[in-house]
């Protein structure tokens, strides 16, 4: 009697491990097959939100520069150890016209402005509450999330998680898009 009982909780068992191995399986395949996630090459979604230093910015008005929009949020640990490397990389090399732009999916406002103030960020900082607007377009799946878009608004690279963005290697990557007139 035993051994039957414990036949049936292997054979339960593994059939729960193939249903959910079979669920990613088949939400991987749809995700990169069936245009969920954003692929390279396409056109960036438009959005307008309101910014943190007052009045909106419409991603549109980034057209003609390359620009690395990071989606983030003053909870999530990741982001908060990413956002000196964005600034550095903002302070380096808007003068050479690359636009970083930052969008806190945060509820708190006041939390956003205290961290703001805080790291004495000068980047600029959008507010999409909860990740309703644009977060949502872009189809994010956590946070830190990074597209870096050409000069026409089409998406160039898609990082998920942390980077440091102000690397001899990315900053190297970025300066060459920069001064290429292919992705204009």
């Amino acid at each position: 009697m035993v051994p039957r009982l414990e036949m049936k909780s292997a054979l339960r068992t593994v059939t729960v491990v193939l249903v959910v191995v079979a669920a990613a399986f088949a939400y991987v395949h749809l995700a990169e097959n069936r245009g969920y996630a954003l692929k390279a090459g396409s056109a960036a979604p438009p959005f307008r939100l309101p910014s943190l230093a007052g009045g909106a910015l419409d991603l549109g008005s980034q057209r003609g520069k390359i620009v690395v929009l990071n989606f983030w949020a003053t909870w999530c640990p990741p982001c908060v150890a990413e956002m000196p490397s964005l600034e550095r990389l903002h302070r380096t090399l808007s003068p050479e016209g690359l636009a970083v732009v930052t969008v806190s999916t945060d509820e708190d406002e006041a939390e956003l402005r205290r961290f703001v103030t805080e790291r004495a960020l000068t980047l600029p900082v959008l507010k999409d509450p909860g990740g309703r607007t644009a977060a949502d377009l872009y189809r994010t799946t956590g946070y830190p999330e990074t597209f870096v878009l050409d000069r026409a608004g089409r998406l160039l690279e898609h990082v998920v998680g942390p980077a440091e963005w102000d690397s001899a290697a990315r900053l190297a990557g970025l300066r060459r898009l920069l001064k290429d007139d292919s992705h204009r």
